[in-house]
């Protein structure tokens, strides 16, 4: 077997127990223990086909899984305010720099609503926003997302990395028991 369709079934069985049991599962990401605070499904008006799940942790940390693209990006900070990008340079600017890196505009003005709020309370994750992706011009893949959350008027930033799925483990579930292989 190919090692293409070996990551392919390693994501979607990942994702699979993650939708499934998202309330019973721990993770451990980097080798720290994660609990799931909430979890929605999300999509957006100008890539509609193109889903995509945030995952907060109780640590304040979060996951962001591109399904279309079978990538998981990770944070420790899920609340996140790029001061250094003023707003009125959101989708306006071709090219940004932030913390020393440069990147340019990949996804402009666009609006994401949600899908499902698969776990937690719509009040402890975003859900609809307008926003702006700029992603790295040369270097590791990163997603840098600026934008406002519809419902407070606030910034709703998000400055995540590329992580393997090697660093990502599923810890415990209550249906380890029912036989639910984690491995």
């Amino acid at each position: 077997m190919d090692q293409a369709k070996i990551d392919y079934m390693q994501f979607k069985t990942f994702t699979n127990k993650l939708l499934s049991y998202p309330s019973d599962v721990r993770l451990k990401i980097n080798n720290r223990s994660k609990e799931i605070k909430a979890f929605v499904r999300l999509t957006s008006i100008k890539l509609p086909d193109c889903e995509y799940w945030k995952i907060r942790f109780t640590d304040d940390s979060y996951m962001l899984i591109m399904m279309a693209d079978q990538e998981v990006y990770y944070s420790d900070n899920y609340t996140f305010w790029a001061k250094e990008v003023k707003d009125i340079h959101i989708g306006r600017k071709k090219n940004l720099t932030f913390r020393g890196k440069h990147f340019v505009l990949g996804n402009k003005d666009d609006y994401q609503f949600v899908i499902e709020m698969v776990h937690g309370s719509p009040l402890d994750i975003e859900g609809e926003c307008r926003f702006s992706d700029y992603f790295p011009i040369k270097g590791e893949k990163e997603f840098f997302s600026l934008g406002w959350l519809s419902r407070t008027g606030k910034r709703a930033d998000i400055y995540c990395k590329l992580i393997s799925l090697e660093n990502i483990s599923i810890i415990d579930s209550k249906h380890l028991e029912k036989g639910l292989s984690l491995q």
